[in-house]
């Protein structure tokens, strides 16, 4: 994502917008885990990708659509969560990085107790 200034460009990679919604994930009520239910401590202790389930991708015309694989806690209203995960990685996408238009998605791969 590139932003121009008066001083300059500023450049935000996939990368950094990634953490940015892993840090609005990890805040939420609900998720257990982003990415599917193996994808917890085993990974982790193999050295597994840190943002595995949340995918960036910037369209042509400046866009971000944003896909994020959540697991989620069993017994939780998933569609009451689902939709407050999307408002606020919206919201704080929007806030950051100044982005006009974000896209973001919310696909539930599992549930755990």
């Amino acid at each position: 994502m590139l932003i121009t200034t008066e001083y300059g460009k500023i450049e935000i990679t996939l990368q950094a917008i990634g953490s940015i919604v892993k840090k609005v994930v990890s805040e939420s009520y609900g998720p257990v885990n982003v990415g599917a239910p193996q994808q917890g401590f085993l990974a982790k202790l193999l050295g597994g990708d840190d943002k595995q389930g949340i995918k960036v991708i910037e369209e042509i015309d400046g866009s971000l659509e944003v896909n994020i694989d959540l697991t989620l806690e069993y017994g939780i209203r998933i569609p009451t969560v689902v939709e407050n995960i999307q408002e606020n990685v919206f919201h704080k996408l929007k806030t950051l990085t100044e982005a006009n238009n974000v896209k973001v998605n919310v696909h539930v791969v599992g549930l755990e107790d």
